[in-house]
């Protein structure tokens, strides 16, 4: 009678399993029932569980319905739970294959795990910023917890191990047993080394491009992480790309020398920015600033900037005569506005966006003036701004409301500070194509920049297709949808897509004399369109699918035909 209830016990756990492996760790009671009875269960029984687990992984995860971090975080999950099933990782080998081959197969996987490597975790393990969905926290706990040291286990190489045991009988023909393997090694595992480090540098490159810590630790030692694991070579790029940033911010110290620190006196600005719509009470409002002005000064500060009603402080509405202000945390120079730069090698970083277009007059003071102390301090060399992959504070003072938006894209600023133009009256208004004449910006930006300022309520359509800023709230009589605008549109990394069809036309003009002179071939093999690509253009990085998306090109112009597997030059 006992057997009889084990084994129903055990046949109602494997009906679950799925949620248990869901709720993890919650749930390890119940895996241990399981694990009591996979101890001296049959060949047969564990092939049915592992049946079992994988049919309802099929049915409620393996569809397009279930988001990439959401496969990630059951990935991670099913590796813990059959770890405590099955300490020789057999069985995870089984129930694995299915999820690993649907992870592979999406295209943004790689991407997500990049992004989660670089995420931030509090000690609970949850994350310290939005992640827009693009963050599997599992995974950026596991990479902040990781040992840095060479995590491999080469038990099968080591004549001198003791402790040695074949695999089990049941184990397939591709089991390899690591007794040291972490989360993250089963994480990068999951795809071609080459593959992800070309990924994580374009992560990484756009993650040190915003980055705040001047001593960049946790990007120090994700590299570090990575040359455990991967051949050390391969990384030189991060490498590089990270002291680049080092090198950047001794180099500024030196160049401006002069810095705004967090503990300078507030300015009156900064009190009214701290007061809230709704009012504050005034020894909340001193909590902010305690310890870097005296009482006295802060109270005639506040009189300045704010107005009394009962007990509570409220800011007061006056119109400030520019728009847009520099972070306080950034540097600051003898003129101009205060800034901070970072100076890139280019060969060894990402392609990144160099988009042209006219930045406010204020900063481009700053900018020549920087540049100038440059050349003085480094000789023949010379500072070339990238004006896409700059990044700006701003302030707005409208007649209703003050908005404050930090350390966002410079063609963004750029856009609203066009409608503060001191040349030009109050209630000025642009259409797209006028922004992109006046500032001479690329359409997308433009497209990118007006799509933002509405989303934030600063812009608004007083006739169609016309912009203008929105000074009260109650001049929108449509207010625009929360879905109208991302927080970030465009990377400063070019995408793969973007870089390609830059290129194509050289890509081209190499397979066109390629197929004349060596007669037809395929896309694939060692002899193959694609590894020829590889070995004569160092810039091609890319796969079949990119070459027979470029001969889709060719073949519609008429340039090439194919037969069967095989492509020519069209006669």
């Amino acid at each position: 009678m006992a057997t009889s209830a084990a084994l129903s016990l055990v046949r109602k756990r494997t009906e679950a399993l799925f949620d248990y492996v869901k709720v993890w760790p919650e749930s390890k009671g119940a895996l241990l029932d399981i694990k009591e009875h996979i101890v001296t269960a049959t060949t047969l029984e564990k092939v049915s569980l592992c049946t079992a687990f994988i049919r309802q992984v099929q049915q409620r995860i393996l569809h397009a319905g279930a988001t990439t971090v959401e496969l990630l975080s059951v990935y991670v999950n099913v590796i813990h739970a059959f770890k405590l099933l099955d300490a020789r990782g057999v069985l995870l080998d089984k129930v694995a294959s299915p999820l690993r081959g649907y992870l592979r197969a999406r295209d943004d996987t790689v991407s997500v795990i990049a992004a989660s490597f670089l995420a931030d975790i509090d000690p609970e393990g949850n994350l310290v910023a939005e992640s827009d969905g693009k963050v599997c926290a599992d995974i950026a706990k596991a990479a902040q917890t990781s040992s840095l040291e060479d995590t491999r286990d080469d038990r099968g190489l080591n004549w001198d191990d003791m402790n040695w045991v074949p695999d089990p009988i049941d184990a397939g023909s591709n089991h390899k047993y690591n007794k040291s393997e972490d989360i993250l090694s089963y994480i990068l595992g999951l795809f071609d080394q080459d593959d992800f480090i070309k990924e994580m540098t374009n992560v990484l490159a756009q993650h040190l491009l915003q980055a705040t810590d001047p001593e960049f630790a946790k990007e120090t030692r994700l590299v570090e992480l990575f040359k455990s694991r991967f051949d050390p070579s391969k990384l030189q790029a991060a490498e590089v790309m990270l002291k680049d940033m080092r090198d950047s911010v001794m180099l500024e110290k030196r160049i401006l020398p002069r810095r705004t620190r967090a503990t300078s006196t507030p300015t009156p600005r900064d009190i009214q920015a701290a007061i809230p719509g709704e009012g504050i009470t005034l020894p909340m409002l001193y909590r902010q600033f305690e310890g870097r002005m005296k009482h006295a000064q802060f109270l005639a500060m506040v009189k300045l900037v704010a107005n009394r009603r009962n007990d509570l402080y409220y800011p007061k509405r006056g119109r400030l005569p520019s728009p847009i202000d520099a972070s306080p945390s950034q540097q600051g120079t003898d003129s101009g506005e205060p800034m901070s730069f970072r100076i890139l090698s280019s060969f060894f970083w990402p392609q990144l966006r160099s988009n042209k277009f006219a930045v406010p007059d204020k900063f481009a003071g700053t900018l020549n003036h920087t540049g100038e102390m440059f050349s003085r301090y480094s000789g023949q060399r010379r500072l070339e701004w990238q004006d896409a992959l700059g990044r700006m504070s701003v302030t707005l003072e409208l007649e209703d409301r003050t908005i404050t938006e930090p350390d966002i894209p410079a063609w963004r600023a750029s856009v609203i500070n066009a409608f503060a133009s001191d040349e030009l009256d109050t209630g000025l208004s642009f259409t797209a194509e006028q922004l992109q004449k006046k500032l001479s910006m690329d359409s997308e930006l433009v497209s990118d920049a007006l799509s933002y300022w509405s989303h934030k309520r600063v812009l608004y359509q007083p006739i169609a297709a016309e912009y203008a800023v929105l000074e009260r709230l109650d001049m929108d009589v449509a207010p625009t949808s929360n879905t109208a605008a991302e927080e970030e549109a465009f990377s400063a990394v070019r995408s793969e897509d973007a870089v390609l069809r830059e290129n194509a036309p050289m890509f081209e003009i190499f397979i066109a004399n390629m197929l004349r002179n060596g007669g037809a071939k395929e896309v694939g093999g060692m002899m193959g369109i694609a590894n020829m690509l590889k070995m004569v253009l160092p810039t091609f990085t890319y796969g079949e699918e990119e070459v027979l998306f470029l001969l889709g090109e060719m073949e519609g112009r008429g340039e090439v035909v194919r037969e069967g597997d095989m492509w020519k030059v069209a006669t």
